[in-house]
This record gives structure tokens, sequence and C-alpha cells, in this order.
């Protein structure tokens, strides 16, 4: 049970890079900066991560040891709640741009997840999107795609 939740978050990984690859392909060089020069090293990490771990669980079954089934630990279920807030991130970036992605990701990560009240909450999602929007737009002068909801909307 282990080693296939293993193969299977590594896996996932793999393939939310390759989307994220895949639809960078069509930006400007500015704006896929970022993405490309992260998610090829990247995706070339997860690749290798999966088939040492594919490797080592042949190894422990040719020596006998079998992998050893485990209950749904603390563990797992801590980086099953990750990856989703990871992927509704990514939903949301898809969805609405990035631009609005971040307040609403970063609001409702701190006042659920985080149970931060919700000034706290709103002022921090305020506070890190005023940064973002800053660095990325004045600073890099970089302009973010529209979500796929103001593309079909035309807006």
């Amino acid at each position: 049970m282990k080693n296939i939740l293993q193969y299977t978050f590594t896996s996932l990984w793999i393939v939310g890079v390759a989307i994220a690859l895949y639809v960078a392909r069509n930006w400007n060089s500015t704006t896929a900066l970022f993405p490309k020069s992260v998610g090829y090293p990247m995706l070339a990490l997860l690749i290798a991560i999966l088939v040492i771990d594919i490797l080592k669980g042949l190894r422990r079954k040719e020596k006998g040891k079998g992998a050893e089934e485990d209950d749904f630990s603390a563990k797992n279920r801590c980086m099953v709640v990750y990856l989703s807030w990871l992927v509704g991130f990514a939903l949301l970036v898809w969805a609405i741009s990035i631009q609005y992605a971040i307040p609403i990701y970063i609001f409702a990560y701190m006042k659920i997840q985080g149970k931060y009240s919700w000034l706290k909450s709103a002022l921090y999602a305020a506070a890190a999107t005023a940064f973002v929007f800053l660095l990325f737009q004045y600073a890099f002068s970089v302009s973010w795609p529209d979500g796929e909801i103001q593309t079909l909307l035309g807006l």
C-alpha cells in the first residue's frame, strides 16, 4: 500500500508538471520563463525519483522483505490534504488566472487550513497579492495570461 501511494503521488506530480509545461508552450518567452526554467528540471527529477522508487521496491521484493502494508497514517493524510490544496490552486489559476487565484487561495488556505481569523486571513491575502502584483507587473513587466473563464466570456 505504501509503495502504491508513493508511486501515485509522484506520478500525479509528473502529470501536473507535464500539463503546466504543455500549457506554457504557447506563452510568450517572458511569461513562460519561470514555468519552463523550473518545470523541465522538476520533471526530470520527478521521473528519476519514480524510477528509483520502483527499483527500490523491486529490490525489496527480490530480497524477500516485501512491502509492508500500513494503514493510512497521519503522514499520508497530510500529503493528500496538501496535494489537494495544490491541485485546487492550479485549477483556480487555470480557471480565473493567477492574479485572482492568489488572494482567493491564500485567504481560503489561511482561513480553512490554518484556522486564522477573517481579518488576518484577508490582510495576508491582500499583502501577498500586492507584493506579487507589484513584483511581476512593475519590476519584471510580466503580464499573466487570462484564465479559461475570462477567455470563454471574452473579458
